[in-house]
Protein backbone atom coordinates (compact mmCIF):
# COMPACT_ATOMS: atom_id res chain seq x y z
CA UNK A 1 0.00 0.00 0.00
CA UNK A 2 1.67 3.46 -1.06
CA UNK A 3 1.32 5.83 1.95
CA UNK A 4 0.28 9.49 1.22
CA UNK A 5 3.46 10.64 2.04
CA UNK A 6 5.16 8.90 -0.56
CA UNK A 7 1.89 10.25 -3.10
CA UNK A 8 3.10 13.86 -2.37
CA UNK A 9 6.20 13.22 -2.71
CA UNK A 10 5.53 11.95 -6.22
CA UNK A 11 4.00 15.07 -7.49
CA UNK A 12 7.18 16.92 -6.46
CA UNK A 13 9.42 18.09 -8.80
CA UNK A 14 13.52 16.65 -7.67
CA UNK A 15 14.47 20.37 -6.49
CA UNK A 16 11.81 20.24 -4.25
CA UNK A 17 12.69 17.09 -2.60
CA UNK A 18 16.16 18.39 -2.97
CA UNK A 19 15.13 21.18 -0.63
CA UNK A 20 13.23 19.18 1.61
CA UNK A 21 16.48 18.20 3.41
CA UNK A 22 17.86 21.36 3.88
CA UNK A 23 18.82 22.61 7.59
CA UNK A 24 16.73 26.21 8.30
CA UNK A 25 16.60 28.58 11.02
CA UNK A 26 13.82 28.36 13.48
CA UNK A 27 12.93 31.78 14.11
CA UNK A 28 9.75 31.33 16.28
CA UNK A 29 8.19 28.88 19.17
CA UNK A 30 5.16 28.24 16.93
CA UNK A 31 7.48 27.59 13.80
CA UNK A 32 9.82 24.55 15.80
CA UNK A 33 8.66 21.69 14.83
CA UNK A 34 5.92 19.75 16.28
CA UNK A 35 7.58 16.46 17.51
CA UNK A 36 10.18 18.97 19.34
CA UNK A 37 8.10 21.91 20.98
CA UNK A 38 7.15 19.98 24.20
CA UNK A 39 10.85 19.61 24.87
CA UNK A 40 11.96 22.61 23.37
CA UNK A 41 9.75 25.09 25.58
CA UNK A 42 10.63 23.43 28.43
CA UNK A 43 14.03 24.04 27.93
CA UNK A 44 13.48 27.87 26.73
CA UNK A 45 11.86 28.72 29.32
CA UNK A 46 10.61 32.07 30.36
CA UNK A 47 14.00 33.60 28.13
CA UNK A 48 13.02 37.13 26.63
CA UNK A 49 15.04 36.41 23.65
CA UNK A 50 14.46 33.57 21.05
CA UNK A 51 17.86 31.58 20.86
CA UNK A 52 19.52 31.23 17.20
CA UNK A 53 17.83 28.11 16.51
CA UNK A 54 18.75 25.28 13.91
CA UNK A 55 16.40 22.34 12.41
CA UNK A 56 18.15 19.91 9.87
CA UNK A 57 15.63 17.47 8.83
CA UNK A 58 15.82 13.62 7.95
CA UNK A 59 18.08 13.08 4.32
CA UNK A 60 19.65 10.56 3.07
CA UNK A 61 23.65 10.42 3.39
CA UNK A 62 26.70 8.92 1.58
CA UNK A 63 26.32 5.81 3.18
CA UNK A 64 22.74 5.26 1.79
CA UNK A 65 21.57 5.40 5.46
CA UNK A 66 18.80 8.05 6.77
CA UNK A 67 19.72 10.48 8.87
CA UNK A 68 17.60 11.66 12.24
CA UNK A 69 16.25 15.02 12.59
CA UNK A 70 17.77 17.35 14.65
CA UNK A 71 17.67 20.65 16.71
CA UNK A 72 19.84 22.41 18.32
CA UNK A 73 20.75 26.09 20.27
CA UNK A 74 22.28 27.61 22.82
CA UNK A 75 20.59 28.48 26.20
CA UNK A 76 23.10 29.87 28.42
CA UNK A 77 26.20 28.83 27.73
CA UNK A 78 24.47 25.00 26.92
CA UNK A 79 24.54 23.72 23.69
CA UNK A 80 20.96 22.17 23.42
CA UNK A 81 21.03 18.99 21.23
CA UNK A 82 17.57 17.25 20.05
CA UNK A 83 16.97 14.38 18.13
CA UNK A 84 13.99 12.88 16.82
CA UNK A 85 14.20 8.87 16.39
CA UNK A 86 11.30 6.16 16.50
CA UNK A 87 11.81 5.55 19.90
CA UNK A 88 10.52 9.88 20.20
CA UNK A 89 12.91 13.20 20.89
CA UNK A 90 15.76 13.16 23.48
CA UNK A 91 17.79 16.10 24.38
CA UNK A 92 21.09 15.74 24.77
CA UNK A 93 23.13 19.19 26.87
CA UNK A 94 26.58 19.99 26.71
CA UNK A 95 27.66 23.07 28.87
CA UNK A 96 30.26 24.43 26.58
CA UNK A 97 33.17 24.64 29.02
CA UNK A 98 33.01 20.98 28.85
CA UNK A 99 33.11 20.30 25.22
CA UNK A 100 36.39 18.50 24.57
CA UNK A 101 36.96 19.23 21.19
CA UNK A 102 34.64 19.11 17.90
CA UNK A 103 34.86 18.69 14.58
CA UNK A 104 33.41 19.70 11.76
CA UNK A 105 33.04 17.58 7.60
CA UNK A 106 32.56 17.98 4.33
CA UNK A 107 32.23 15.20 1.41
CA UNK A 108 30.42 16.53 -1.70
CA UNK A 109 26.83 17.95 -0.01
CA UNK A 110 27.20 15.58 2.84
CA UNK A 111 28.21 17.70 6.09
CA UNK A 112 28.61 17.25 9.72
CA UNK A 113 29.41 18.51 13.09
CA UNK A 114 30.52 16.45 16.01
CA UNK A 115 30.51 17.19 19.43
CA UNK A 116 32.77 15.72 22.40
CA UNK A 117 32.60 16.56 26.15
CA UNK A 118 30.35 15.94 28.94
CA UNK A 119 27.48 16.42 29.35
CA UNK A 120 25.11 18.68 31.68
CA UNK A 121 24.49 15.36 33.70
CA UNK A 122 27.93 14.45 33.92
CA UNK A 123 28.37 11.79 31.34
CA UNK A 124 30.82 11.76 28.42
CA UNK A 125 29.22 11.49 25.26
CA UNK A 126 29.67 12.94 21.76
CA UNK A 127 26.86 13.83 19.57
CA UNK A 128 26.72 14.29 15.52
CA UNK A 129 24.70 16.57 13.69
CA UNK A 130 24.43 15.82 9.92
CA UNK A 131 23.06 18.32 7.46
CA UNK A 132 22.96 19.42 3.94
CA UNK A 133 25.76 21.25 2.76
CA UNK A 134 23.96 23.74 0.99
CA UNK A 135 23.15 25.15 4.02
CA UNK A 136 26.22 25.36 6.12
CA UNK A 137 26.12 29.06 6.55
CA UNK A 138 23.32 28.25 9.01
CA UNK A 139 25.61 26.56 11.23
CA UNK A 140 28.80 28.71 10.68
CA UNK A 141 27.56 30.37 14.21
CA UNK A 142 27.82 27.30 16.38
CA UNK A 143 31.40 26.82 14.92
CA UNK A 144 32.47 30.05 15.77
CA UNK A 145 30.51 30.19 19.32
CA UNK A 146 32.58 26.86 20.12
CA UNK A 147 36.02 28.00 18.74
CA UNK A 148 35.30 31.77 20.63
CA UNK A 149 34.86 29.62 23.85
CA UNK A 150 37.08 26.98 23.62
CA UNK A 151 40.47 28.38 22.23
CA UNK A 152 39.62 32.17 22.32
CA UNK A 153 40.07 32.81 18.64
CA UNK A 154 37.54 34.76 16.97
CA UNK A 155 35.74 34.77 13.46
CA UNK A 156 38.04 37.04 11.78
CA UNK A 157 41.51 35.80 9.82
CA UNK A 158 44.80 37.27 9.67
CA UNK A 159 46.08 36.87 6.07
CA UNK A 160 49.99 36.79 7.55
CA UNK A 161 49.65 33.52 9.28
CA UNK A 162 47.43 32.03 6.63
CA UNK A 163 50.68 33.15 4.20
CA UNK A 164 52.46 30.41 6.35
CA UNK A 165 50.83 27.77 4.17
CA UNK A 166 51.73 28.74 0.66
CA UNK A 167 53.94 25.85 0.81
CA UNK A 168 51.39 23.15 0.45
CA UNK A 169 50.38 24.90 -2.98
CA UNK A 170 53.03 22.51 -4.52
CA UNK A 171 52.57 19.36 -2.12
CA UNK A 172 48.86 19.46 -1.21
CA UNK A 173 46.70 22.20 -3.23
CA UNK A 174 43.60 21.05 -1.69
CA UNK A 175 44.96 21.11 2.10
CA UNK A 176 46.42 24.26 1.53
CA UNK A 177 42.87 25.53 0.94
CA UNK A 178 41.29 23.65 4.12
CA UNK A 179 44.28 25.02 6.23
CA UNK A 180 43.34 28.39 5.39
CA UNK A 181 39.57 27.81 5.70
CA UNK A 182 40.27 26.66 9.39
CA UNK A 183 42.33 29.36 10.52
CA UNK A 184 40.79 32.26 12.21
CA UNK A 185 42.13 35.53 13.57
CA UNK A 186 44.10 35.99 16.92
CA UNK A 187 45.66 32.60 17.05
CA UNK A 188 49.27 32.32 15.53
CA UNK A 189 50.47 29.23 13.43
CA UNK A 190 53.95 27.80 15.49
CA UNK A 191 53.74 24.55 13.23
CA UNK A 192 52.39 22.35 10.27
CA UNK A 193 52.98 18.43 9.91
CA UNK A 194 51.83 17.04 6.33
CA UNK A 195 51.12 13.28 6.26
CA UNK A 196 50.27 12.08 2.76
CA UNK A 197 48.27 8.68 2.04
CA UNK A 198 50.52 5.94 2.98
CA UNK A 199 50.68 2.29 0.91
CA UNK A 200 53.31 -0.35 1.20
CA UNK A 201 53.79 -3.31 -1.86
CA UNK A 202 51.36 -5.93 -1.78
CA UNK A 203 51.99 -8.09 -4.34
CA UNK A 204 53.74 -8.25 -8.00
CA UNK A 205 51.55 -9.46 -11.11
CA UNK A 206 52.27 -8.95 -14.46
CA UNK A 207 55.67 -6.96 -13.84
CA UNK A 208 53.21 -4.54 -11.32
CA UNK A 209 53.34 -3.40 -7.95
CA UNK A 210 50.07 -3.45 -6.27
CA UNK A 211 49.88 -1.22 -3.26
CA UNK A 212 48.13 -2.01 -0.05
CA UNK A 213 46.83 1.12 2.04
CA UNK A 214 47.82 1.00 5.58
CA UNK A 215 46.72 4.88 6.04
CA UNK A 216 43.88 5.75 3.67
CA UNK A 217 43.41 9.42 4.64
CA UNK A 218 45.97 12.15 3.65
CA UNK A 219 45.96 14.79 6.95
CA UNK A 220 47.83 18.17 8.11
CA UNK A 221 48.55 18.88 11.37
CA UNK A 222 48.42 22.42 12.21
CA UNK A 223 49.48 23.34 15.83
CA UNK A 224 48.79 27.22 16.55
CA UNK A 225 49.15 29.21 19.61
CA UNK A 226 45.12 28.36 20.50
CA UNK A 227 44.43 24.60 19.49
CA UNK A 228 45.50 21.57 17.57
CA UNK A 229 43.80 21.46 13.86
CA UNK A 230 43.97 18.58 12.30
CA UNK A 231 42.73 18.52 9.14
CA UNK A 232 41.97 14.77 6.90
CA UNK A 233 40.56 13.84 3.51
CA UNK A 234 36.83 12.64 3.50
CA UNK A 235 36.93 9.49 4.32
CA UNK A 236 32.98 8.95 3.04
CA UNK A 237 33.54 10.45 -0.01
CA UNK A 238 34.97 8.48 -3.07
CA UNK A 239 38.53 8.74 -4.88
CA UNK A 240 39.32 10.42 -8.64
CA UNK A 241 42.69 9.91 -9.91
CA UNK A 242 44.59 9.60 -6.44
CA UNK A 243 42.56 12.35 -4.91
CA UNK A 244 39.61 11.92 -2.54
CA UNK A 245 36.70 14.61 -2.07
CA UNK A 246 35.79 16.42 1.17
CA UNK A 247 37.28 16.63 4.29
CA UNK A 248 37.19 16.45 7.90
CA UNK A 249 38.54 19.25 10.61
CA UNK A 250 39.22 18.39 14.20
CA UNK A 251 39.45 21.43 16.43
CA UNK A 252 40.99 20.03 19.91
CA UNK A 253 41.87 23.30 22.23
CA UNK A 254 44.91 23.49 24.11
CA UNK A 255 43.87 23.92 26.94
CA UNK A 256 41.84 20.62 27.03
CA UNK A 257 44.66 18.55 26.19
CA UNK A 258 45.92 17.27 29.78
CA UNK A 259 48.39 14.10 27.94
CA UNK A 260 50.54 13.20 25.08
CA UNK A 261 52.54 10.40 24.03
CA UNK A 262 53.98 8.71 20.56
CA UNK A 263 54.16 5.38 20.19
CA UNK A 264 55.84 3.51 17.56
CA UNK A 265 53.48 0.54 15.87
CA UNK A 266 54.09 -1.87 13.20
CA UNK A 267 55.02 -0.84 9.75
CA UNK A 268 57.05 2.01 10.63
CA UNK A 269 54.10 4.21 12.05
CA UNK A 270 53.95 6.48 14.48
CA UNK A 271 50.88 7.02 16.40
CA UNK A 272 50.46 10.14 18.74
CA UNK A 273 47.73 10.15 21.19
CA UNK A 274 46.16 13.06 23.40
CA UNK A 275 44.18 12.82 26.12
CA UNK A 276 41.48 15.64 26.94
CA UNK A 277 39.62 17.07 29.39
CA UNK A 278 37.09 16.82 30.90
CA UNK A 279 35.65 13.80 29.23
CA UNK A 280 38.93 11.63 29.67
CA UNK A 281 38.50 10.99 25.53
CA UNK A 282 41.64 9.39 23.99
CA UNK A 283 42.22 10.74 20.29
CA UNK A 284 45.01 9.17 17.95
CA UNK A 285 46.50 10.23 14.51
CA UNK A 286 48.84 8.16 12.90
CA UNK A 287 51.95 9.13 11.06
CA UNK A 288 54.98 7.93 9.37
CA UNK A 289 57.77 7.44 10.83
CA UNK A 290 59.72 9.50 8.56
CA UNK A 291 57.53 12.08 10.74
CA UNK A 292 59.40 11.07 13.61
CA UNK A 293 61.11 14.28 14.12
CA UNK A 294 58.67 17.19 13.20
CA UNK A 295 56.55 15.33 15.59
CA UNK A 296 58.74 15.03 18.54
CA UNK A 297 58.77 18.67 17.89
CA UNK A 298 54.98 19.11 17.75
CA UNK A 299 54.72 17.30 21.14
CA UNK A 300 56.85 18.96 22.84
CA UNK A 301 55.44 22.52 21.61
CA UNK A 302 51.86 21.25 22.60
CA UNK A 303 53.20 20.25 26.04
CA UNK A 304 54.86 23.80 26.37
CA UNK A 305 50.81 24.99 25.80
CA UNK A 306 48.65 22.45 28.06
CA UNK A 307 46.60 24.07 29.85
CA UNK A 308 47.79 27.89 29.16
Amino acid sequence: MVSETSVELSKMTGARQTMLSWARVIESLETVPHPFQSSYKSAVGDIQKFPYTVFTPSFSSLKKHRTTEKLLCEIDDILCIWERTNSGVTLTEYPLKDVSDFEVGAVLLFSWIKVSGVTKNGVANSTTIEYNAVTERYFTPFVNRLRSVLAGVEGSSLQTERDKFDFLAVENFKFMNYAMKSLSGGEKVLQTVLQPKISKPRITLAGHVLFRTILSLARLAILTDRELIVIEDGERGGEKRGTRYGGRWQYIPLKNITGTSLLDREDNLLVLSLVLSPSGRQVEFVFDVTKRQELFQLRDEIEKLMGK
